[in-house]
């Protein structure tokens, strides 16, 4: 049999080889992307920001997302608006949490191949695909690469208070990036009960430092319950919103359409049954997807496919256990070369079909955002084009890209300018003063004579 095949590393080389290969190839299917409304109002909001004011926001609970709001601030000023820098970061910061969950799920699983499996799924995984491509989601990438940071960081065996620090260092960073890291300690709390070893009486002060800032940080969230009941950030904090927010989300994930009682009954059956079995383990996954969820499952009218984002490594975490319980018997029982090269055969067909779903599943969504993209790029190309526009002058469209609103319009003007002393106006007749009559048709901007 040829030395390869004997060799113990060859699938681990074959699972880094794929998932590395799964991941260029999923950023191929979203090359070209560009700016979102999203991205448009946030590079407006730091355009003007000093680094001492963004390090300033920091230290200031009620600031928005300053650790994926700095990220626009570093890439506006070092890049621009060059759309590649912006999404060679999503993407890097993609493939460092695909890594992260691979060595996390090695420690809880004890198993290479689960491990693999698991980090596999996370890296093309067609339920969050706006990843891929609206970098609008950096606050979720941010958010996730800090939270699995200190649930490494809190989860290795001789924890230490230096640890606590870095791992509460890690969770500011992630709360700050987005609120769905705030129940990160109730996770590690969960890990400590279910599955350290170790825990003796003096860990438990390990917690305070952690569940404090999640308490400081969670008391921004209370004013959620204020807003008007139309407001996307509305909560409806019922056990009824809780119950149906599951089951969307579970439908999201697996495209069905059961009804949300199904899948309460079914998700209570299993937790009794990994309880009857004693399976610490998968108890852990299962309430780390309740657990992640719970600063987004109230939002009634804000509910998005790439929140699955954060929760997906309970996902991950069980589908390793079951890679690992299928495998295990079949290591035991046949010869290390066949388990070698038969394993690699097998994770290879995985990423191909991985990589397969997730292309049929998102192909509408891709058309469509092609389509967007390409009114936008001509949108910012056109006003790049125009002559320099004399201060504090008011520019008048009559006819803007696709969803976009007067304040996204303001917003995505002054960006593509880079000036914030003009202003942008959507009429329906341009006035006699206008000096710059520009319309949007069939994805370009057009500058009308006076």
């Amino acid at each position: 049999m040829c030395s390869v095949c004997r060799s113990p590393n060859l699938l681990q080389l074959v699972s880094v080889l794929c998932v590395g290969a799964l991941l260029f190839n999923t950023y191929r299917l979203y090359k070209g992307g560009y700016f979102g409304l999203d991205d448009f109002n946030n590079l407006y909001s730091v355009q003007q920001e000093s680094f001492a004011d963004m390090i300033g926001y920091f230290l200031n609970p009620v600031s928005f997302r300053p650790t994926g709001m700095l990220c626009y601030w570093v890439l506006l000023r070092f890049f621009d608006l060059n759309p590649a820098a912006y999404h060679c970061l999503t993407w890097s910061l993609h493939a460092a949490n695909t890594a992260l969950m691979y060595f996390l799920l090695k420690r809880f699983t004890q198993s290479r191949p689960g491990a693999a499996v698991g980090a596999m799924l996370f890296a093309s995984q067609a339920v969050f695909a706006a990843i891929y491509w609206d970098f609008g989601t950096i606050f979720e990438l941010v958010a996730a690469f800090f939270s699995l940071l200190g649930i490494f960081l809190w989860t290795s065996e001789r924890r230490g208070w230096l640890r606590v620090l870095f791992a509460s260092l890690a969770l500011l960073l992630a709360i700050e990036g987005k609120e769905m890291a705030l129940t990160m300690p109730i996770i590690w709390l969960s890990y400590d009960l279910l599955l350290r070893k170790n825990m003796i009486r003096r860990m438990v002060a390990h917690w305070i430092l952690p569940s404090a800032l999640a308490l400081l940080y969670g008391l921004k969230a209370t004013a959620m319950r204020g807003v008007p009941t139309s407001d996307p950030y509305y909560m409806s904090i019922t056990g009824s919103t809780l119950a149906s927010g599951f089951g969307i989300y579970f439908n999201m994930l697996l495209g069905t359409n059961f009804p949300w009682q199904n899948w309460c009954i079914g998700f209570v059956v299993l937790l009794l049954v990994f309880a009857c079995l004693r399976n610490r383990l998968a108890l852990f996954f299962q309430s780390y997807v309740i657990i992640a969820f719970l600063p987004v499952i109230f939002l009634i009218n804000h509910r998005s496919e790439f929140y699955w984002y954060l929760p997906f490594l309970g996902v991950s975490g069980l589908a390793a256990m079951l890679a690992k319980t299928v495998a295990v018997p079949i290591e035991t029982r046949s010869p290390h070369w066949l388990v070698e090269c038969g394993a690699s055969v097998v994770f290879i067909l995985l990423c191909w079909g991985t990589f397969l779903v997730h292309e049929e599943a998102n192909r509408p969504q891709r058309s469509w955002e092609r389509a967007l993209t390409g009114e936008y790029r001509a949108f910012v190309t056109g006003l790049r084009a125009l002559p320099a526009p004399p201060p504090g002058e008011t520019i008048f469209f009559d006819s803007q890209p696709s969803l976009f609103d007067e304040d996204v319009l303001l917003s995505a003007t002054q960006v593509a300018l880079g000036r914030t002393d003009v202003h942008a106006k959507l009429v329906a007749e341009f006035p006699p003063e206008a000096r710059y009559r520009l319309r949007f048709q069939e994805s370009r901007l057009v500058q009308l004579p006076r």
